[in-house]
């Protein structure tokens, strides 16, 4: 018996929550299905596979058939090393099974394969359709520059499956070195924090990369982009090529047809993939002694600590102080759920800074800030569209019911009614989500100075959405939670709850943006008056929600025992 593939199969059943078999709920869940596929990830994959043929095209029409392609590779496989650093981390060293899967008669390096696979197959199946939409896109590039042939060449084509199924593994790979590495020499340290923080160190690292290939350029705009990298003076592509040494290697592949490259690309992975695990042989079995004494301290923690964190004068703000402690302790909820609001209002006013010598921003931005009625009609659409996008994104309503994992029955028993749970877990995410949202309107009134009176309508829009959001998010979630996971990353990614929510939240936000165009545009309502009917109409969907959904969520959390 091969003990790798046995441990993956065992951990293969963390990948996602069961679906209902039958019945109402399993009618419910496949419609849901059908909408997630359809608002999310077909235009997801038409939007990269547009954007990779535009990129590719520009290069090829510059005489330069390989660098567009690296360039996106490149930016995929630094996304997927920043985001799956903290999953590496918890998976192989802070995983609730690590007690168990020590015991067995298993040698470390085969227990880390079986884990690595695991995370591999896991984090990457998005990928693999952001690869594949990519690869479509340059072939199509290809084609028009070049013609059918050589642009399509067996050999391209094959690189081409391979490196969909394959790109993502290098990262992860070297997530896994940095994770024993870390785990080896950091063995003093007494706090899990300071591991999981390597991921924030790789994000601005690869940040301030991305930033400095645009120095002296005159700003970050595409034309830039692609000059620099028909030059070959890129700096991110340049440290990015020794980084991610293969993936030069694939795309010389593709667009060359060439065997031996494929070869050499398909020999570096490998050659990573050794590494790995002869490291996995020296420092695993180490490396989890180190991570078990980490959570020892953690238990070891003072009664008058403890006492200190529980106390509270009633018994809504205890359980309060038990989500709020919860989501911020955890370092898969507090970096998915809390700090992730943070990228709205950040990434505003990076956006901001960032185009002010765009002349078509700049005359948007000048047009809204004179009262023009189109550029505000489309600056509150996209403040619908951003609240309850930003709303379902963080997943707080969605993971309500999930985060209680295998201990969801204290819901029944601890002596606290279901109405508080209830208001409890629904006002954590509505506290957490709402000062994010207002303080991006902020961000946005400063830079494009939005009358008061707008500015008033907005932030109601806002608030109306993230309430609507949440309730559809904890109904969701109550109607069927994912209560069977090993560590909280598993039960945020495994969640199909909050992949459905999105896409029903999209939907939602796209008839309320789209109606506030229709009673512009086609019933010629003045712009003051839809600024004051559509929050009118947001918040009469908020008490239908309330009135409607409550009592449905309630019989839910009734129904999980």
């Amino acid at each position: 018996m091969n003990p790798v593939g046995s441990l993956y199969r065992v951990y293969r059943k963390n990948f996602e929550m069961p679906m209902p078999e039958e019945g109402v709920k399993m009618n419910l869940y496949t419609s849901l299905g059908i909408i997630a596929v359809s608002c999310i990830m077909i235009p997801c994959c038409l939007i990269v596979g547009y954007l990779s043929y535009v990129l590719s095209l520009a290069m090829m029409l510059e005489g330069n058939r390989v660098n567009g392609l690296v360039s996106e590779m490149h930016i995929i496989a630094a996304f997927s090393m920043v985001l799956g650093m903290p999953v590496v981390f918890n998976v192989l060293f802070f995983s609730a099974d690590r007690e168990h899967m020590v015991t067995l008669p298993i040698k470390s390096w085969e227990l880390l394969a079986a884990k690595f696979r695991h995370t591999f197959m896991a984090e990457s199946v998005m990928e693999f359709l952001v690869l594949f939409s990519m690869f479509i896109g340059y072939f199509l590039a290809a084609v028009e520059s070049g013609g059918l042939w050589p642009s399509l060449h067996p050999v391209a084509l094959a690189a081409a499956v391979i490196g969909t199924a394959t790109t993502p593994l290098l990262p992860l790979v070297y997530c896994c070195i940095i994770s024993l590495i870390l785990m080896a020499v950091l063995k003093k340290v007494k706090k899990a924090k300071t591991f999981y923080r390597s991921s924030t160190v790789l994000m601005f690292l690869f940040i301030g990369l991305f930033l400095w290939s645009f120095k002296d350029m005159g700003g970050i705009t595409m034309e830039n982009f692609v000059d620099s990298m028909v030059a070959e003076k890129n700096f991110f592509l340049k440290v990015c090529n020794v980084i991610f040494f293969t993936t030069p290697l694939l795309c010389r592949a593709t667009a060359e047809g060439s065997l031996l490259y494929l070869l050499a690309y398909l020999a570096g992975n490998a050659a990573a993939v050794g590494l790995m695990l002869l490291l996995g042989k020296a420092l695993y079995s180490s490396g989890l002694y180190t991570a078990a004494a980490l959570g020892s301290a953690k238990k070891g923690e003072t009664k008058e600590k403890l006492k200190s964190r529980l106390h509270s004068s009633t018994v809504e703000a205890s359980y309060f102080r038990k989500e709020w402690w919860v989501l911020l302790r955890t370092r898969a909820y507090s970096s998915n759920c809390v700090f992730i609001n943070v990228l709205w209002p950040g990434g505003l006013l990076a956006f901001f800074l960032m185009t002010k010598k765009n002349d078509t921003i700049q005359a948007f931005i000048n047009y809204a800030s004179q009262g023009n009625e189109r550029a505000l009609l489309i600056l509150l659409m996209g403040v619908v569209l951003v609240s309850f996008i930003a709303s379902a994104m963080n997943t707080l309503a969605t993971t309500a019911f999930t985060r209680e994992g295998a201990h969801v029955d204290m819901i029944k028993y601890i002596p606290v009614t279901m109405e508080i749970q209830l208001s409890v877990k629904g006002g954590v995410a509505l506290v957490i989500t709402a000062p994010f949202l207002l303080l991006s309107l902020l961000v946005c009134a400063v830079f494009i100075r939005i009358p008061v009176v707008y500015l008033i309508s907005y932030a109601c829009v806002s608030l109306a959405a993230l309430l609507l959001a949440t309730m559809l998010g904890l109904a969701l979630d109550s109607a069927s939670p994912y209560t069977l996971w090993s560590d909280e990353y598993s039960a945020l990614r495994g969640n199909l709850n909050s992949f459905f929510n999105m896409a029903v939240i999209l939907v939602i936000s796209v008839l309320f943006a789209g109606l506030a165009f229709l009673l512009y545009e086609l019933v010629n309502v003045p712009l003051t008056a839809v600024h004051i009917t559509l929050p009118v109409l947001l918040m009469a969907a908020d008490i239908l929600a309330l009135v409607k959904l409550k009592p449905r969520i309630l019989k839910n959390m009734e129904e999980l025992f």
